[in-house]
């Protein structure tokens, strides 16, 4: 599987956090792969064969064609047959609300119910994988930006990801110089989700990226490193965020998750624009 990533033009910073690039031969057989949430929404477009989203909880599923989804707060499986090509951007915890969209926490818009699809998708097939696809994406998007971020939210998200979730609101709280009340309204209103559920997430997300490619004995040791008081309580988190046990997920090799957390990406430079 080809995998791009590429930092955004410098005036969309505040909305994307990268724009990337799957490609990958065609597929004979389903393939299934877990992803993790990792309190981002963003937007995929396929550009082959489009495959499926699918909530393992409520049983939904949506076709992966052409779709804005949000913050997730529990696992989709991503099925995919046929030719496997996609362009999309991972924005920012608050990228949708300075898109002027609902927050769609657990949730998926058709690109068609927002915004004229037909020819962005004709423009990025007529660039070849690489930077001058993702600047297409970029460039599409910058127009759409309809309101800037609240500079409390974004140094509150910062706090969180820099301890990697293992931070409390009331240290966030003190630290962004604001109230609890203050800060609740603003993740509510900017992400869809409370902090406390936002720190959950994020550190969950960095302790499947511990595990991923580690030896099957150490799950002992990200526990205690990422924050959780037993390894019953990171069986439990486990399943939440992922629909498996932890020996299911590891013997998957997931794909997709091992993308998420930086396993043999290849990073691409910065889209024009």
């Amino acid at each position: 599987m080809g995998y791009q990533r590429f930092p955004p033009p410098g005036d969309l910073r505040d909305v994307i956090d990268h724009v990337w690039l799957v490609d990958s031969p065609p597929l004979r057989s389903l393939r299934q792969d877990i992803l993790i949430p990792n309190g981002r929404p963003g937007v995929a477009i396929a550009l082959a064969t489009p495959g499926t989203r699918h909530d393992p909880i409520t049983g939904t599923e949506w076709p992966n064609a052409a779709s804005v989804f949000g913050v997730m707060t529990r696992p989709q499986v991503i099925g995919q047959l046929g030719t496997s090509s996609y362009a999309g951007v991972e924005l920012k915890p608050w990228g949708l609300s300075t898109l002027g969209l609902p927050a769609l926490v657990d949730d998926v818009l058709a690109l068609a119910d927002w915004v004229e699809p037909t020819g962005l998708v004709r423009e990025l097939r007529a660039e070849p994988f690489g930077p001058e696809r993702a600047a297409v994406l970029a460039t599409f998007l910058q127009p759409l930006v309809v309101r800037a971020p609240s500079s409390v939210l974004m140094a509150a998200v910062e706090v969180v990801d820099e301890a990697r979730g293992r931070v409390a609101v009331d240290e966030v709280v003190r630290r962004c110089g604001t109230s609890y009340s203050t800060l609740y309204r603003l993740f509510r209103q900017g992400v869809g989700i409370g902090p406390k559920q936002y720190a959950e997430i994020v550190r969950y997300y960095h302790f499947v990226g511990g595990l991923l490619g580690g030896p099957s004995d150490a799950a002992a040791t990200l526990s205690a490193l990422h924050g959780y008081y037993d390894q019953a309580h990171a069986a439990r988190d486990f399943k939440r965020y992922t629909g498996v046990s932890a020996s299911s997920f590891r013997a998957v090799q997931n794909g997709i998750a091992a993308l998420m957390h930086g396993r043999s990406v290849q990073d691409g430079g910065p889209p024009a624009g």
